[in-house]
């Protein structure tokens, strides 16, 4: 296999990362500067979702591609050289594991992945038994009480967070 293809795959693998983390980024910052500064929270015309979703998707194969492509051209310098150079392999590795680590962290911070917290465990046992929702007392407080609340906001139920099996 040639250099050019060996290197596009080297660039495009983390590259198909870095692209969507951009991508994420750059939708998050558009739809806050669209909330805060032109829509608000009045209903937003629907042609603004696929307005924004669709300058995510060009967004994303556009920094996709480019990085492939400069990949492409790194490799085609390269093949003049003889052997592979491993160190670029490892970089690339390298690069994409600790993307993929970076996102795996950063969902397993906010409760995505991984086990679930006191108020997940708490939500989940109130509205499985009827009731309209739940209430926790401040984390820093130490106590760990569930308080299952009634369509009126009142308490019927309290019961502790480590008495609760939780849901899978």
């Amino acid at each position: 296999m040639k250099k050019r293809v060996v290197y596009a795959i080297l660039f495009g693998i983390p590259g198909f990362i870095i692209s969507l983390i951009i991508s994420f980024i750059f939708f998050g910052f558009a739809a806050g500067v669209l909330w805060i500064l032109i829509f608000g929270d009045k209903p937003w015309p629907a042609s603004v979702e696929y307005i924004l979703s669709l300058i995510f998707i060009l967004l994303f194969l556009v920094v996709w591609i480019a990085s492939i492509t400069i990949g492409f051209k790194v490799g085609k310098g390269l093949e003049e050289e003889p052997g592979l150079n491993k160190q670029h392999v490892f970089i690339s590795a390298g690069t994409t594991l600790l993307f993929a680590l970076f996102i795996l962290l950063q969902q397993m911070s906010v409760g995505n992945v991984g086990p679930k917290s006191d108020g997940e465990i708490c939500i989940d046992f109130c509205v499985q038994n009827g009731y309209s929702g739940s209430s926790m007392p401040p984390l820093d407080s130490g106590d760990s009480t569930c308080s299952c609340l009634g369509d009126s906001g009142i308490e019927p139920l309290e019961i502790s967070v480590d008495s609760i099996t939780p849901v899978k």
